[in-house]
């Protein structure tokens, strides 16, 4: 199913990998809106984000309707999603979120892996496709704490056509 490990994964290739999750299992259940589409958004400046930068984006997510840290979920946002999968969602914007902020203060390799394991057992439950993991290798992923390096702008489009 993966082809490769998750541990030979940078921090934005997990991060990206999960988020392109989400997009797919939005995608394949038929669930829109705007809030969900910020989220994702958000979560894609990651790629580009530098240290001096990072701040930033992290308080980011503080202003998103959806912010994926378990605060809950406008009215009306819940009620564009059906009721039945809303705690999927709910479940899977948390995991992709901590797929990267559990190392965002620290080095927590291992639960970035777990939060990324998560997503993708969440795909497989709904029958959602997740994209193969070699897709996201990078020629070196430990430079910044495992995050690797910035993308490009090349890159960063290679990988949102992998939705």
């Amino acid at each position: 199913m993966h082809n490769i490990s998750i541990d030979m994964l940078s921090v934005i290739a997990r991060q990206c990998i999960a988020v392109t999750c989400l997009q797919r299992f939005c995608q394949r259940l038929d669930i829109r809106h705007p809030a969900l589409s910020a989220f994702a958004g958000h979560v894609w400046k990651i790629t580009q984000v530098t240290s001096g930068d990072f701040a930033a984006w992290e308080r980011g997510f503080a202003s998103l309707p959806v912010t994926g840290m378990g605060d809950p979920w406008p009215d009306d946002i819940r009620m564009a999603i059906p009721v039945h999968l809303l705690g999927a969602l709910d479940e899977l914007v948390q995991h992709v979120l901590e797929t990267s902020a559990c190392t965002w203060h620290g080095d927590d390799l291992p639960a970035s892996r777990r939060q990324l394991e998560a997503v993708l057992d969440i795909c497989a439950r709904h029958d959602v496709a997740v994209p193969q993991l070699a897709h996201y290798v990078q020629h070196d992923a430990a430079p910044r704490g495992g995050w690797g390096p910035v993308l490009t702008d090349e890159e960063v489009r290679a990988w949102q056509a992998l939705i």
